[in-house]
C-alpha cells in the first residue's frame, strides 16, 4: 500500500514548504504534484517546473495533469524536473488518448488515466493494456478537501478490481481517516491524500497515522 502526499498549490512558497517539507522528505517515496490550468476545471494553481527543476535534492515526483492539452505539460516538466517518474492524465481530454500515452511512454515516464467520479470504465477499455496505473477520482477535480463521493466510488473501485485485477488502482480524492477503511477494502492499492495531511499542523505524524491504518 501506497499513500502519495497530493499538492495544489498557489504559489511557489507553499509549493516549496511541501515538496521540501523535511518530515515526509525522509519517509515518502513519491509526492503526487496537480496541475490545473483552467481548461478542464474551474481551478488553477502553481506548478512552474521551470523554477521547481532548480531546487535541489527533490524527491520523486508524479503529476497529475488536470488540463485538456497535457502535452505541453509532459514536454516542459520532461525537459526541467529530473525527478519526474510518472505522468496521470484525465480520459476526458478532447485528445488521442493512445497518442499522449505512447509519447509519455516514449519519454521514460510510467503513465496513468484519471476518471472523473461520473465517468465510465468503459471510456479507458481499449488502454488498459497501456496503463501503469488507473486513478479513479473520489471528487470532482479543482478543490482540495472536499468530501468523498461515497458509495458510486467504492463500487467503481470494486468493479475495476473484478474486471481488470491486474490494473494498480489509485484513488485521489476525499481520502481520509473516516473514508481510507472503506476505500482500501474496496480495492485500492495507492492513496493520494492532500487535506489529511496538509490540514494538519503535523504533516509528518498525520501521513504515519494514515499509513497506520492501511498496513
Amino acid at each position: 500500500m501506497q499513500i502519495l502526499p497530493a499538492i495544489l498549490a498557489q504559489s511557489e512558497h507553499d509549493f516549496k514548504t511541501r515538496i521540501l517539507h523535511r518530515g515526509l522528505f525522509t519517509c515518502v517515496d513519491v509526492f503526487h504534484v496537480d496541475i490545473l490550468d483552467g481548461s478542464m476545471f474551474n481551478a488553477m494553481c502553481w506548478a512552474d517546473p521551470h523554477v521547481i527543476g532548480q531546487w535541489k535534492n527533490l524527491p520523486n515526483i508524479e503529476l497529475h495533469i488536470m488540463a485538456h492539452n497535457p502535452l505541453p505539460v509532459i514536454d516542459a516538466w520532461h525537459a526541467a524536473v529530473p525527478s519526474l517518474v510518472r505522468v496521470i492524465f484525465h480520459v476526458e481530454v478532447a485528445r488521442p488518448l493512445g497518442a499522449i500515452i505512447e509519447r509519455t511512454k516514449h519519454m521514460g515516464f510510467e503513465v496513468g488515466l484519471a476518471l472523473n467520479p461520473e465517468t465510465r470504465l468503459e471510456r479507458i477499455e481499449h488502454h488498459l493494456h497501456d496503463l501503469d496505473v488507473l486513478q479513479i477520482m473520489g471528487v470532482t477535480p479543482g478543490k482540495s478537501g472536499q468530501s468523498f463521493v461515497g458509495d458510486a466510488i467504492l463500487t467503481k473501485i470494486r468493479r475495476v478490481r473484478s474486471l481488470f485485477p491486474a490494473l494498480t488502482v489509485s484513488v485521489d480524492g476525499g481520502v481520509n481517516a473516516q473514508t481510507i477503511d472503506d476505500i482500501v477494502t474496496a480495492g485500492a492499492e495507492r492513496l493520494v491524500c492532500g487535506a489529511a495531511i496538509w490540514s494538519s499542523a503535523n504533516p509528518e505524524e498525520a501521513y504515519k497515522e494514515l499509513m497506520g491504518m492501511v498496513q
